[in-house]
């Protein structure tokens, strides 16, 4: 569950979806214009910001991407957990002194070269921007002069005059600039070729460049002395890299689907030479510093024993031209690791242990140290390893730790489910007891974006992603209306009074995504369609983020812009707020709601709104009469971490807590998500957490506070008061393995 979602350009181009269609209705309450970014005064006895507090890091949290620098004497790396956007780290080359160099979320990362400062990639406003990291404590970030928009980590050319980067052009299809190293002037050299790899010739008189365009690929070669360009191959796939030892240019040629050799060939384009690699698993390959052979990842190969198929007829033996030829017939197995392979002898040699999953691995500049990102069996996510080739001594640079996460209370809160890591298996949801007693684990069965949710009077739980639902209670399955899951499944909630699940989904492929009733009946589900009302009345035509109401006599949800109510019964249909009509203004702000929710008795909505202004973002919280009347914005702040550009979820579900006096929910500052408070009556805001926190949960009989606290730059789940007081950490004592949803379920 580890990726983006939600991008500014999937919000505009639905914003200018549903302008094109949305429906006339006279609105009774005007809502008010919304205003400039404000961020309310923080609880005086509180610190007013996160710069006042002293972040507790206990170092990386696993990692990938490393890096040596120029020296060699240092390592940069991206590490972070498992749902925090990765941030970039130093460590000395031998495991020693970590640093933790930015907090607001990283992409990408390359040194400089004179290796005082790390460049980067970042998205914290919602589009791409390259920086300057400086290493010194200090140095901070700073802007790298010349580049656009969208630009990548620029490569310097050898002499340092220059540098060039890619850039997205007409169709976002990327073009290649060049320009001088202090970026006084840039310009872009080519257009709509869908440039990709970028080196240098080491005298710095020529730029060679991987092309894609249409379904061709190839290296380009452009000399700067008569800006002229020429194509060197075609028709390829693979990174290119250069050997200057060597004289070579190396890449990945792909032989047959999924199998590929190691191709060479001169800066010139000429004598190419191809090596049978039958270990090679993709396009990722590095010479190693003599020149002499070639770093990639691969797997073991079996070679596939035709003569143990069951015998079938096989027609006469013909003289063939071929006779005595022998096409290779390999399986690749295992995991990835790292393999030599020697040019002059042909022979493939593994690098890594076979017990350790290599997803990416750097050089030091001598070549006397290799890093791997990758994970072992007793790994939690990515880790860093370092191995001197020499004595084949290998260790653990950056452990990774367990995570347990998105906490969830039974409606009575005597128990808690959630995911954890933690063991073996992978992961897995747990059920613990209000002590923290260990009640039941079940592996978990669906992958992607999973979250759990209670099933009210059966005490049975529903598992739902992007990719399904599952059911289950003690005894056994809950069957599904079709026999199956709901197609891509979208976002679902569950009532408060009966075994009522609000689903969001799309029934069948090509339809639009629609709002159903689940209703739990004899171990299956009965399904009620909301889409259609009873009676003629005006109706959106997308249900997003349904939220029931306390009392289930009513629905709350979106359409990506207006929060529209309803009754339970699909009838009574009206939005409360009114976007849409100033989204159609030329200078508008463009404004989406998203996520509402329910005050306990009713009387209140909460909502989360995304405002577009010109390069900033902000995102508000709002809270209107359940008639639509009173609407006040409560909480306002900008974009500046790419926590809120790709994992707006997690700090993007505001909740009334028990006493209906206060909205809780989670805000970034410098890239650090927290949770705060903010009052209903005042608007007085209030911060909760102070070491990072994710998640939050009402235990609704308690009126206590459940999250997950990425304090120490882990995962672990604690209790506090509403408050923020009392804070503790929930305990796990006891195991109980179960399989889900007992005997039957699969």
């Amino acid at each position: 569950m580890r990726k983006s979602r939600g991008t500014t350009i999937l919000f505009i181009f639905a914003l200018l979806c549903l302008i094109a269609c949305a429906p006339e209705q006279t609105i009774r309450h005007e809502v008010p214009a919304v205003p400039q970014d404000t961020f309310p005064a923080v609880d005086e006895k509180k610190p007013a910001g996160i710069d006042n507090i002293q972040l507790k890091f206990d170092g990386p949290n696993g990692g990938f991407s490393p890096s040596h620098s120029p020296d060699g004497s240092m390592i940069a790396f991206l590490s972070s957990t498992l749902h925090t956007p990765p941030d970039l780290w130093i460590v000395k080359a031998d495991g020693t002194d970590p640093r933790r160099l930015t907090t607001r979320g990283v992409k990408s990362l390359r040194w400089s070269p004179d290796g005082k400062s790390i460049m980067v990639i970042t998205n914290r406003k919602g589009f791409d921007e390259t920086l300057f990291v400086g290493i010194d404590d200090e140095a901070g970030e700073k802007r790298i002069p010349g580049l656009i928009p969208g630009a990548s980590i620029p490569i310097y050319s050898p002499d340092r005059n220059l540098f060039a980067f890619t850039a997205p052009g007409e169709k976002n299809v990327r073009d290649l600039w060049i320009g001088t190293a202090d970026g006084e002037r840039t310009e872009p050299v080519t257009e709509k070729m869908g440039v990709r790899d970028v080196f240098w010739n080491p005298d710095s008189t020529k730029i060679y460049y991987e092309v894609g365009a249409s379904y061709s690929v190839g290296i380009w070669e452009m000399d700067l002395a008569t800006m002229e360009s020429r194509p060197l191959l075609s028709n390829y796939i693979g990174r290119p890299d250069y050997s200057e030892k060597a004289g070579l240019i190396a890449y990945a040629y792909p032989v047959n689907p999924g199998e590929f050799e190691v191709h060479t060939m001169k800066l010139d384009g000429s004598d190419v030479k191809n090596y049978k690699a039958p270990r090679l698993s993709g396009r990722w390959l590095l010479w190693d510093v003599s020149g002499k052979g070639i770093y990639y990842t691969g797997q073991d190969i079996t070679e596939k024993d035709d003569e143990k198929k069951e015998d079938i007829e096989k027609p006469e033996k013909q003289d063939s031209p071929h006779e005595g030829s022998k096409k290779e017939n390999l399986s690749r197995t295992g995991v990835n690791s790292l393999w030599h392979l020697d040019l002059e002898t042909g022979i493939e040699e593994r690098i890594s242990p076979p017990e350790l999953h290599v997803s990416g691995f750097s050089l030091s500049p001598d070549g006397s140290k290799i890093l791997f990102s990758g994970v072992l069996r007793d790994s939690f996510t990515s880790e860093l390893f370092t191995l001197d080739p020499a004595t084949g001594e290998m260790f653990r640079l950056v452990k990774s730790r367990a995570s347990s996460w998105l906490p969830l209370p039974s409606r009575d809160s005597s128990k808690t489910a959630f995911f954890t890591n933690e063991g073996a298996g992978g992961d897995s949801i747990k059920v613990v007891s209000a002590e923290g007693e260990e009640l039941a684990s079940y592996p978990v069965i669906l992958e992607g974006d999973t979250r759990i949710s209670w099933l009210p009077e059966s005490e049975g739980l529903l598992i739902f992603s992007s990719r399904g639902l599952l059911a289950f209670t003690e005894k056994g399955p809950i069957e599904f209306p079709t026999g199956g899951d709901h197609r891509a499944f979208l976002y679902a909630d569950v009532s408060m009074q009966e075994d009522k699940v609000l689903l969001n989904s799309i029934p069948r492929f090509g339809e639009t995504p629609g709002l159903y009733i689940l209703e739990a009946k004899e171990g299956k589900f009965v399904q009620t369609d909301l889409r259609y009302p009873a009676v003629k009345e005006i109706v959106p035509e997308l249900y997003f983020q349904p939220k029931w109401s306390f009392d289930g006599g009513d629905i709350a949800f979106t359409d990506r812009i207006e929060v529209w109510t309803m009754k339970s019964d699909g009838t009574g249909r009206k939005w409360i707020t009114n976007y849409a009509e100033g989204n159609r203004q030329e200078n508008g702000k463009q404004s989406l709601a998203s996520h509402p929710a329910w005050s306990v008795n009713g009387q209140n909505i909460c909502y989360t709104l995304m405002v577009y202004e010109s390069e900033t973002i902000l995102r508000q919280i709002w809270v209107v009469k359940a008639d639509g009347s009173e609407a006040r914005v409560l909480f306002s702040e900008k974009f500046d971490s790419q926590f809120q550009v790709y994992l707006p979820e997690y700090t993007n579900q505001p909740f009334f807590d028990a006493t209906d006096e206060h909205i809780v929910f989670t805000a970034v500052n410098n890239g650090i998500p927290d949770i705060f408070s903010v009052g209903i009556n005042d608007g007085k805001v209030q911060r909760l957490t102070e070491n990072g926190a994710i998640f939050p949960a009402l235990l609704p009989e308690e009126g206590i506070i459940i999250y997950t606290s990425l304090e120490g730059n882990s995962e672990t789940l604690w209790f506090m008061n509403s408050d923020g007081t009392d804070k503790r950490q929930l305990l796990i004592k006891g195991k109980n393995e179960n399989k889900p949803g007992g005997e039957g379920a699969k």
